[in-house]
């Protein structure tokens, strides 16, 4: 049985409702006579269900209550009415009601529309809830769908990104071994010009020291060795890309080197070209060779300047890096670690993607033929790589360039250089050379010059040859200056069958091959004496004078 608030003007036609509702078995909580305390009960005992007149006492009546407790408290309501007109059913009806009692009634309709009123009532809230659970499904099913979408929609992006990333790498990938093989090309070119260079370079040298300015073949011969220097710094240049020349590795500041060369690069520049220094690095400390660094920073700053014939703005930067190994999977010659950036950015007319693809290309340039060989950025490329570091060049068109170099940090400190005492190039009569080259024409270069300067020298052309001098000359040998690479025997392999014949001699090895190829011969250029090919007369003899005036190191 239910629970009903009976809501009804004239109290004595309410206590009636009461008690025949009592007999059919509800209980009646309460009962009132006007529209606000029909709310107000309603409210405070939640009834199953209101039997309500529509004309009620105050202000409200059964029509308006009946609105308000159905949007607040969901309690199904049924009119009572002395009226039957059509205007009042149909006011009625806009109430909602679940149920009309037209007075006077009997108890078995009113049982029976209050049964038929609370049943309409529990299918209309099992409807909602069922509507609600099937809302809540199709919530729940729309949200598993969105985030399978979303799944899906990343997973699609992760693939498209692996797969450029992928491209991008096999770009990267196909772009250094492609910079290998011309590297490996310009370094084989290059050392096949080494010892022509020594010829060209070393005769001219000799003739025009045996000439006056007022000979009339003296300019002839000057722009030949002019000519031949030019071919030897280009020979550098290749090597340099080729990352096959000897280095000299140091311990530098790099701040401390950009700083140096500020004021020389104001003026390389020019003064329509605004130059910034933003150092930021705290431990500025990398392991370069100090000569090739320096002919990084100027190669950058003259491309920066070549690129802003109306001036613009340059801006050179250091900063301390740390790469972790997430940080480094898009680029294939890195490695985790901490490294000192130097950046050198400019407002100039910038690139193309066309012309960035190819900018470390040896030869490969866009200036007129007057402004450079289109060896600038292949050269920083090549000490860069040497140097065990990482560059990378970003640009665009009308907005500028940038290019940044990582290079990983040293552990040392720079170390304070003692100036080296000059060595004179004068030789002593007393002192001997055991000069061992198998071209020709350098050896007797060599031996040329060495004599010029004093030197007794005893020639071979090869390992055996050099052996048999040894043993039959009777006076002391205080220099072996040989060849490293040559057929039969090398110049190590030279050196330690000479050692136990000579112990006291010294060693100098020479060479027109690059630091990759000699060290297959078993020569490590930074730790014995070595003379690189080309050479000027006067570098021969300098070295060699060195050489002489130290202490003799163990087997080289």
């Amino acid at each position: 049985m239910a629970n009903i608030l009976v809501v009804e003007d004239e109290s004595i036609v309410g206590l009636d409702i009461k008690s025949r509702l009592q007999r059919l078995g509800h209980q009646v909580p309460d009962v009132v006579a006007s529209g606000e305390q029909a709310i107000i009960q309603a409210e405070a005992l939640l009834p199953e269900l209101i039997l309500m007149d529509i004309m009620l006492q105050g202000e409200m009546n059964g029509l308006e209550a009946a609105d308000i407790i159905r949007e607040r408290l969901d309690i199904p309501v049924i009119f009572l009415t002395a009226y039957s007109d059509e205007s009042t059913l149909e006011r009625a009806k806009e109430a909602g009601p679940y149920g009309y009692v037209l007075k006077p009634f009997k108890d078995r309709e009113l049982y029976t529309t209050i049964e038929l009123g609370l049943v309409k009532h529990q299918n209309e809230r099992r409807l909602r809830q069922a509507h609600d659970q099937l809302e809540t499904r199709i919530q729940e099913r729309t949200a598993e769908l969105a985030r399978v979408n979303e799944e899906l929609r990343r997973e699609i992006e992760e693939r498209k990104r692996a797969a450029e990333e992928k491209d991008r790498l096999a770009e990267q990938l196909r772009q250094s071994q492609k910079m290998e093989a011309l590297g490996r090309l310009a370094a084989g070119v290059a050392h096949d010009f080494n010892n022509m260079l020594t010829i060209i370079n070393g005769y001219s040298e000799l003739v025009l020291a045996c000439m006056g300015e007022e000979d009339s073949l003296y300019a002839d011969v000057k722009a030949v060795k002019e000519a031949g220097e030019r071919a030897t710094v280009l020979t550098g240049q290749l090597l340099a890309f080729g990352r096959r020349q000897l280095l000299d590795s140091q311990v530098l500041d790099l701040n401390r080197e950009v700083t140096k060369t500020l004021q020389m690069f104001q003026r390389l520049i020019g003064e329509d070209i605004e130059l910034r220094a933003d150092l930021q690095s705290s431990e500025p400390y990398v392991e370069t060779d100090p000569g090739q660094f320096d002919q990084v920073l100027v190669n950058l700053v003259i491309n920066a300047r070549d690129s802003m014939s109306r001036g613009g703005r340059i801006d050179i930067e250091t900063a301390d890096v740390e790469f972790a190994a997430a940080d480094i999977r898009s680029r294939v010659d890195i490695g985790p670690g901490s490294y000192v950036r130097l950046r050198v950015r400019d407002t100039g007319c910038g690139m193309n993607e066309d012309i960035l693809s190819r900018v470390f290309e040896p030869f490969f340039t866009t200036k007129s033929k007057d402004k450079g060989t289109g060896l600038g950025l292949s050269v920083v490329y090549g000490i860069v790589e040497q140097s065990g570091g990482h560059i990378e060049v970003t640009s665009e068109a009308d907005v500028g360039t940038t290019v940044e170099i990582f290079l990983p940090r040293a552990e040392g400190r720079p170390e304070k250089l003692m100036p080296m005492p000059e060595q004179t190039a004068v030789g002593s009569l007393k002192e001997s050379i055991l000069l061992v080259e198998d071209e020709d024409v350098v050896r007797e270069l060599a031996n040329r010059i060495l004599c010029d300067c004093g030197y007794r020298v005893l020639e071979a052309r090869k390992g055996e040859e050099a052996l048999m001098l040894a043993e039959l000359h009777d006076g002391p040998i205080h220099l072996l200056l040989t060849d490293v690479v040559m057929p039969e025997m090398s110049g190590r392999q030279l050196a330690e069958n000479l050692i136990p014949l000579r112990p006291d001699m010294k060693i100098l090895y020479m060479s027109g091959y690059t630091d990759d190829t000699i060290l297959r011969y078993g020569i490590q250029a930074g730790d014995v004496d070595f003379l690189q090919k080309p050479f000027a007369p006067k570098a021969l003899v300098t070295k060699v004078r060195q050489v002489l005036n130290q202490k003799r190191r163990r087997l080289q």
